[in-house]
């Protein structure tokens, strides 16, 4: 079997590249314990939440990793190469490691009925105890209450901001959406973000019935930013009996403050030191979230793939930028809330081009035109991600161009600017000091 072919057939069982399409785990536990349980050999940290888990996951492994750990990572979906979904001290797996964990699946896949995401869950777990990782950090797919990573007793378990999204699954209210995902808080301890009140109320209630510890942001931590920058920025962190000040995050956006801070108090409880954390934190990337490329135009990608992500794109756009020209390249899923996120995104653009990236998901650009808000002075329309690029760059083009709305758009994007063809994306900056690029007194 070659690595493509092991790819393809991942890919090809029930679900997709869709996570939430068939919840449960008895599928996922059938699977592991025929592979002799190997999430009982590491300690475990789970990641769910709406919007910034991956960050969280990211800055976590590394920190973990600056403090001498073996890390696994797991997360999903990924952007140009499936290899970047399960990784070790930061590399991606190998395609012969691809090959040997479907190999070793063999007729499981077929006996368990096993989705997408369940095997590659199992694959990447297995994957895990085979390299000898002391740490393996989750990244929730969709929920968590039936998610396939929802499994052992984690050490620590995050939850990143809650939103409305994937109502379709997790229920249409943020109450509901907030129980599936504060489902994973069953042991250890359990780190939230700042949420909405009636968010806040399930996750209380959920640690209580657990007997879990909990640490909320806004009660028991806190974070401050110090400086910003488009070189990134410097933070202030605090918990119970501890503070860190002058940070540095290589991350931008307004969202990713809260998230290190979720981070770095979950590598806390893991046992890593304050040097370690400084390190992680500064070497840490997630490409795709408020990402910047160089050059003429300047390129900004955000996956900001709902309402709520868009919201957070639009206030980084708008702190970073203020008002200068912008041209917005959008592709949206189907089952997003697109008018909601063309309603917070629309009054940044001066020039609005709309896409769809090549993936069955993708909704019709024609159909995103006509919930595009009033005021917009420019839409267009470009039938491909290559396209819409091509457009959005070509002279006179306005200095900053911002492609969002969807993770397989911005993987398309990043692709087509790599010019390779499975070339994962790096999670870690060189060892180059950032703080130099903060003046003490400025």
């Amino acid at each position: 079997m070659t690595y493509a072919e092991a790819v393809a057939r991942l890919l090809a069982l029930r679900g997709g590249e869709h996570a939430g399409m068939r919840q449960g785990l008895e599928r996922i536990d059938g699977l592991l314990a025929a592979l002799g349980h190997p999430e009982a050999h590491y300690t475990l940290a789970q990641v769910g939440g709406t919007n910034g888990k991956g960050s969280i996951a990211a800055m976590l492994a590394t920190i973990l990793k600056a403090a001498g750990r073996r890390v696994g990572l797991y997360t999903s979906p990924h952007l140009v190469s499936f290899r970047e979904r399960i990784r070790v001290n930061s590399e991606p797996i190998a395609a012969d490691g691809v090959v040997d964990g479907v190999e070793a699946l063999g007729t499981l896949i077929a006996r368990f009925d096993a989705t997408t995401f369940e095997a590659t869950t199992a694959l990447a777990l297995d994957h895990f105890a085979r390299e000898g990782v002391e740490i393996a950090v989750l990244e929730v797919g969709l929920g968590g209450r039936l998610d396939a990573t929802t499994v052992g007793a984690p050490a620590v378990t995050v939850l990143s901001r809650i939103d409305l999204d994937h109502e379709a699954w997790l229920g249409t209210t943020l109450e509901a959406i907030a129980a599936e995902k504060a489902a994973i808080i069953r042991s250890g301890v359990a780190l939230a973000a700042a949420q909405a009140p009636e968010a806040t109320a399930v996750i209380i209630e959920r640690a209580a019935a657990a007997g879990v510890p909990l640490l909320l942001e806004g009660r028991d931590l806190e974070v401050s930013v110090q400086q910003r920058s488009l070189a990134g920025q410097l933070i202030a962190c605090s918990g119970p009996g501890w503070a860190l000040a002058r940070l540095p995050v290589r991350l931008l956006g307004t969202f990713q403050p809260s998230n290190a801070l979720l981070a770095v108090a979950a590598a806390r409880q893991l046992g890593a030191g304050d040097a370690a954390i400084r390190e992680g934190l500064e070497r840490a990337r997630w490409p795709g979230r408020f990402q910047l490329v160089p050059g003429r135009p300047r390129l900004v990608l955000d996956a900001a793939h709902n309402p709520a992500g868009a919201r957070a794109l639009a206030a980084s756009l708008r702190e970073h930028f203020g008002g200068e020209p912008l041209t917005l390249v959008l592709g949206i899923s189907r089952d997003k809330d697109a008018a909601a996120m063309l309603q917070a995104l629309a009054p940044v653009a001066r020039r609005l081009i709309l896409t769809r990236a090549a993936n069955p998901r993708a909704a019709d650009p024609e159909a995103l035109r006509a919930v595009v808000p009033p005021g917009v002075p420019a839409v267009e329309i470009a039938s491909s991600a290559a396209q819409a690029l091509a457009m959005a760059t070509a002279p006179p083009a306005s200095p900053i161009v911002c492609i969002a709305g969807s993770l397989f758009l911005v993987g398309e994007v990043l692709a087509q600017l790599a010019g390779a063809g499975d070339s994962p994306c790096r999670i870690e900056n060189g060892t180059d000091s950032m703080e130099s690029l903060f003046r003490e007194d400025s």
